[in-house]
């Protein structure tokens, strides 16, 4: 059986149990297959392949026929096209939406919430679906990539979190990916996610995967390369250079593999 998820973050957890790990959280409107109906809590399988245990009240079993995707960190669904209201729900970036042809204004599209409401969104904050996989050069696509986990910086870090409020290493990898149309796995195994490719460090460009033991980061050029960390507290720089200020000893010493899609 098919469904959505139904609140702006939906938590995983490794057990059909609160205070069990939080592995993965998974967003408004996005689909999942149901695996198992355990009552309180649902085995589900994300619609990028991910497996956990969530709470079924925030659940949507049901068509929804999504149509766009937030881009901004957060965007917030009105109950009226004015921005000084309180929102309905404020959905993070990538969380999908249904937004209707015919209902909105210049600045705000008219959205059919998961429950039948009708909501509205700033057109700058939202994207149709199909521009997340459009076509572009592969340099495009680096920088795109690049740009898209730059815009996590400085946020602090959260153990199974994709979010600005909060977000770990495959999160930021995930994220940076999922917003440029491709789909990796969820946890930092570069076996996990078979369309990446090994290739030496000294062959690596901008986008591509660092990985390390039970850690990825996303390369920058010139060895910089940008990732979510508790020695950093989220989101932030490092290097292989020893002769720069953020040089890190440990990650360039521990370093597994280098992975691109190209």
């Amino acid at each position: 059986m098919k469904g959505y998820f139904a609140v702006p973050l939906c938590h995983f957890y490794k057990e059909p149990k609160v205070g069990t790990e939080h592995s993965d959280e998974s967003f408004y409107g996005q689909s999942f297959e149901l695996l198992e109906d355990l009552g309180e809590f649902c085995h589900i399988r994300a619609e990028y392949g991910y497996e956990g245990y969530c709470k079924k009240e925030e659940l949507y079993f049901g068509d929804y026929a999504v149509t766009h995707v937030v881009t901004s960190g957060f965007g917030d669904l009105l109950l009226e096209p004015k921005n000084c209201l309180l929102a309905g729900y404020c959905i993070p970036r990538g969380s999908k939406i249904k937004v209707l042809p015919e209902g909105g204004t210049e600045r705000y599209a008219a959205v059919e919430g998961i429950d039948g409401k009708t909501y509205y969104i700033h057109r700058r904050n939202i994207l149709p679906i199909p521009e997340m996989a459009r076509e572009r050069t592969e340099e495009q696509w680096r920088a795109d990539v690049v740009a898209t986990a730059k815009l996590y910086l400085g946020s602090g870090y959260r153990w199974g979190g994709k979010t600005v409020g909060g977000i770990d290493c495959s999160g930021l990898a995930f994220m940076s990916y999922y917003m440029n149309g491709v789909v990796l796995h969820r946890d930092a195994h570069f076996d996990k996610s078979p369309m990446l490719k090994e290739i030496d460090i000294k062959d690596a460009k901008a986008g591509d995967l660092l990985f390390f033991p039970g850690h990825v980061a996303i390369y920058l050029g010139e060895g910089m390369y940008i990732h979510s960390t508790t020695s950093l507290g989220g989101v932030g720089y490092n290097s292989f250079s020893e002769y720069s200020s953020i040089f890190n000893k440990g990650l360039r010493d521990s370093l597994t593999q280098v992975a691109t899609i190209f």
